[in-house]
């Protein structure tokens, strides 16, 4: 994995994840929703697509006021990649 072939935003979100390997979205608050949620999320998905992120699922629902998030991981391939550039 090439951390080179990423966009600074693509790179600045994966390195959020380090040190436990996780990042989470906020999709809705409070029943309203987040765009920056929504956009980390496009991101995420886009990075799952390509090997960096893997999803582990859906917490919460948007209706009624609820808050609605999404849990993502990073691949271990990712967090080897970015340890070693953390370092």
């Amino acid at each position: 994995m090439d951390l080179d072939t990423l966009s600074p935003l693509n790179r600045e979100l994966l390195m959020q994840a380090l040190p436990d390997g996780r990042l989470v979205n906020v999709l809705y608050n409070q029943g309203a929703r987040m765009e920056g949620g929504f956009a980390r999320e496009r991101r995420c998905f886009a990075l799952g697509e390509r090997g960096w992120l893997d999803f582990v699922g859906w917490e919460g629902k948007p209706a009624g006021g609820a808050d609605c998030l999404s849990r993502w991981a990073l691949t271990h391939k990712a967090q080897a990649a970015l340890l070693g550039a953390a370092a």
